[in-house]
């Protein structure tokens, strides 16, 4: 899962399925929101390539709504061949202090540990 702000300009690695070329096809990145259904296609601005995890970044993803999970499909424009696929998680909360659980559920005060025996 990549996990994602609401900035508009972020770059994220992926792994794809097929050896991307640096020179020619843009690559698509394909939202689609998991609870509406709405699909928001963008152009990647950018790719890296380091020992086969490529950079990608995007100038253009302000859609990107706060705590919703989108679909991630990513695609040649020109052959249309799906080079990956993954889940992104939208949050603006820092990675390392964020839980999905943070308020939910809370220790009850247990006093004793005692048992009764008959």
């Amino acid at each position: 899962m990549i996990i994602l702000t609401t900035s508009a300009n972020q770059t994220f690695p992926i792994i794809p399925i097929q050896q991307v070329d640096l020179d020619s096809n843009d690559i698509n990145l394909e939202f689609t929101n998991e609870t509406t259904k709405e699909i928001v296609t963008r152009i990647a601005i950018t790719r890296t390539s380091i020992n086969d995890i490529y950079y990608v970044e995007s100038d253009n993803l302000s859609f990107l709504k706060e705590n919703t999970f989108y679909v991630l499909k990513t695609y040649f424009d020109i052959s249309g061949v799906t080079i990956y696929k993954d889940r992104v998680f939208v949050t603006n909360q820092p990675q390392s202090s964020y839980s999905i659980n943070s308020g939910q559920y809370t220790t009850p005060a247990i006093d004793n540990n005692n048992y009764i025996t008959i």
